[in-house]
């Protein structure tokens, strides 16, 4: 796969409107990180197909090539193009202190600086300003047409990554990029006018990443393995949750998710093609449960985060959580749907819920003299051809890390791993892949996870929680799916040799749903237990050996990483544990030294603006307590006191019969201060003069 670097020159103030808004101060904003802007792939993948349609329109090319390189909504397949969010890459000379350009070499670690510094409310005033405009109507604005646009100051250079599997398409690409002379809104009214140029990038080195399982002789390939692999998140990801993926998304990476990236990996090395079902060896990786790819949960601090067990439960307005309540206790207990990891030592349950964030997108309508979705507003219906739409996503964050599991033979998990290196370890999950979301970076993890922190049942207790770590859904006789608990125990009971009784449950139920790519249908629904479900069970026999139940998967479509189970203490577990927030519990520990030159920068603007805005707030404080006294002065005599106090700028003498007690305001309260005190004090004064004149003439 080539890839291609474009190059992004702001030769006008441009606006790639977020569909974001601030009430009452921005109606359209932009998309920024920390306060520094960003151009979303998808403006840019839209402002390119848009150039690739003129071309079409003027024969220079086909309505099929551009498909081919930008690909078909709806399709099965997605097209070998892929392009990323353009970043901030310079920042020209005299923009702040610097005197010539500074290139931003290293991204990720000018944003971890920049999130030292302040508040994205500081920063972005430095790279933005605001545009008003109206709308008007027999030479008078119209009632509630005020509009006010942020904008991506001009002169800065953003950098984007494109990727091309086909390099037939290349000078097609190349075309479009050429062409792109526009971008984002206002175009017509001198916002917008980029310069962009791409250029192959030859040679770039990788990360290097562990890639290398642990060695084994020959004759263990049979052996079955339980890999753990390390997922971190390049781009922002969109995994439908439970209300479906523009109003949700889920806390983990699905089991299922993973088994389609490796399928399709497999599928592309070995030219499967649409006949992959009918291979014995893909049937047996991929539809036959040949290996099982486990639920990727958060990892922080070395912690991975699973779905807290329904048995400890929150102390209603408390930070505290318990397992058992005494029948003389008023503590009200809820459930925690937070995610958990439970610390032995200190008595403590760390909550974490994986950042996420919403991006709002557009599609324009397909007559491309409308600039905007118009979906069902008056008069669309007239219109040929697709609306538009406008849209918004729930994403998990990039940057976060997840740990999965990949559980079969050994020979097939090496097979699997392999594939990895063929994509440079990169991996795309989750929908729309092709523009600002779902990349992904995979390392092995030779070292055991600490995966949860629940205490596990020994050999021989007598009284136990038995967990579910990920979904379970089991078949009856008749080959329906239930989430029959009866049936689960019955299953266990067989497998360890011994009688179990349930002392408690504690269930989650949930639907399984999904989308079958080669078919393009909905998947079956199937009623399961959810993960998190809890079964308090008992036996007699002070011989079992609970780790039977944890080495095997349990239930129906193991593939997809459903059925684990976790066997844990419950009588020697502490009664009580304290909850605390994991964000808070890292507050202060994770922090960055400011080296980057263009970081100091942007520090010392934010400084000079705090102190520029006392002084502001300052002068017209003074201004208006020195109203009165000023009133009995001529318009003149102020406009010769202004000019006196900036005589360091312009050498201003005053004339000889210019009031002393005016002099005297210049020379102990104005003179020295710095120029934006000035500048407010005088503003002030005009308008509060202009202001008391209008008054007395409407008397």
């Amino acid at each position: 796969m080539r890839k291609y670097k474009l190059t992004i020159t702001l030769d006008s103030d441009v606006s790639p409107g977020s569909g974001d808004s601030i009430a009452g101060v921005v109606d359209h904003d932009i998309t920024h990180e920390y306060g520094i802007p960003i151009i979303p792939a998808k403006r840019l993948k839209g402002a390119l197909r848009g150039v690739a349609k003129e071309f079409v329109d003027w024969g220079f090319t086909s309505q099929c090539e551009v498909n081919k390189l930008f690909g078909e909504p709806g399709k099965q397949y997605r097209s070998g193009f892929k392009i990323y969010d353009a970043k901030l890459a310079s920042i020209p000379a005299g923009y702040f202190e610097n005197e010539e350009d500074k290139e931003i070499k290293d991204y990720n670690t000018f944003l971890a600086q920049i999130k030292q510094l302040d508040t994205a409310a500081k920063v972005l005033p430095l790279f933005t300003m605001l545009y008003t405009k109206t709308a008007t109507e027999n030479g008078q604005a119209q009632t509630g047409s005020l509009r006010t646009i942020r904008a991506i100051n001009r002169g800065l250079v953003f950098k984007s990554i494109i990727e091309l599997e086909n390099e037939k398409q290349k000078n097609l690409l190349y075309d479009c990029v050429k062409g792109l002379r526009h971008l984002g809104y206002g175009r017509t009214r001198g916002l917008g006018e980029v310069t962009c140029k791409l250029k192959m990038i030859q040679g770039e080195q990788e990360m290097k990443r562990n890639l290398m399982m642990k060695e084994n002789s020959s004759h263990q390939e049979e052996q079955f393995v339980n890999q753990a692999i390390r997922i971190t998140l390049q781009q922002p990801t969109l995994l439908a949750g439970s209300k479906g993926l523009y109003y949700s998304c889920t806390d983990f990476v699905p089991g299922s998710a993973l088994l389609g990236v490796f399928a399709s990996l497999y599928i592309k090395k070995h030219n499967l093609g649409k006949d992959a079902h009918k291979n014995p060896e893909f049937e047996r990786l991929f539809l036959r449960g040949g290996v099982s790819f486990g639920y990727a949960y958060p990892e922080v601090d070395e912690k991975v985060f699973m779905p807290c067990p329904a048995h400890i439960q929150r102390v209603k307005n408390e930070n505290r959580a318990m397992l058992r309540v005494k029948k003389d206790s008023t503590a009200v207990l809820r459930k925690i749907n937070s995610l958990a990891y439970m610390q032995e030592n200190t008595n403590e349950l760390l909550l974490h819920e994986p950042a996420k964030e919403f991006r709002m997108h557009h599609a324009r309508p397909d007559n491309r003299h409308i600039g905007r979705a118009v979906n069902d507003t008056k008069g669309a219906e007239k219109l040929e051809g697709k609306r538009g739409q406008f849209y918004y996503y729930t994403a998990l964050q990039k940057g976060q890390r997840f740990i999965g599991k990949l559980k079969g033979k050994q020979k097939d998990v090496q097979l699997l791993v392999s594939l990895l290196k063929g994509v440079n370890d990169t991996i795309h999950l989750g929908r729309s892949r092709t523009a600002e979301y779902g990349a992904a970076k995979v390392d092995v993890v030779n070292k055991e996870p600490h995966m949860g922190g629940f205490l596990k049942a020994k050999k021989g207790d007598n009284k136990v929680a038995i967990y579910l770590a990920t979904p379970l859904t089991l078949q009856n006789e008749i080959g329906r799916y239930v989430a029959d608990v009866e049936l689960l125990i019955a299953q266990f009971e067989r497998e360890i040799g011994a009688a179990l009784n349930i002392e408690k449950m504690y269930i989650k139920e949930t639907v399984l749903t999904g989308y079958n790519a080669k078919w393009r249908l909905p998947k079956q629904e199937k009623q399961a237990l959810d993960a998190g479900t809890v079964l308090i069970v008992s036996t007699e026999n002070k011989e079992v050996d609970w780790s039977l139940i944890e080495k095997q998967q349990w239930g129906t479509e193991i593939g997809e990483g459903f059925g684990e189970i976790q066997v844990l203490q419950y009588e020697d577990t502490p009664n009580e544990l304290g909850c605390i927030s994991m964000s808070k519990k890292l507050q202060g520990k994770q922090s960055t030294k400011i080296d980057l030159d263009c970081v100091r920068y942007i520090e010392r603007a934010i400084e000079k603006r705090n102190k520029d805005t006392l002084h502001n707030k300052e002068a017209i404080h003074l201004a208006k307590e020195m109203l009165d006294e000023l009133k009995q002065y001529s318009k003149s005599k102020i406009y010769q006191l202004e000019q006196y106090v900036r005589c360091e700028e312009n050498n201003f003498a005053l004339p000889k019969l210019f009031p002393d007690p005016l002099k005297d305001i210049g020379d102990k309260k104005l003179k020295n201060q710095s120029k934006v005190f000035i500048d407010a004090f005088f503003h002030t004064i005009k308008l509060e003069v202009r202001k008391v004149g209008k008054e007395t003439t409407q008397k």
